[in-house]
């Protein structure tokens, strides 16, 4: 999960509970999906970015390796 504070708001979101398989490129995967979700500047602002950016980053764990795990956008909708 995360916890954030800025200038506006703060809070904690909560990450999905997964089984684990492989973490190497979770916080690229975190990271890419925040990028993302932030440039496509979704409806519930910073909160809800950071809940795409959790899904996509537990969603990559379960899976084995590092580019072959990140998620497609479909899959975290």
């Amino acid at each position: 999960g995360v916890v954030f504070a800025g200038a506006d708001s703060e809070g904690v979101v909560e990450a999905p509970s997964v089984a684990a398989i492989d973490t190497v490129a979770a916080g690229d995967c975190f990271n890419g999906a925040l990028a993302v979700a932030l440039a496509e500047q979704l409806p519930g602002g910073l909160c809800e970015a950071l809940a795409y950016a959790c899904r996509a980053a537990a969603l990559s764990v379960t899976r084995r390796g590092a580019s072959q795990s990140m998620p497609r956008r479909a899959e975290l909708r």
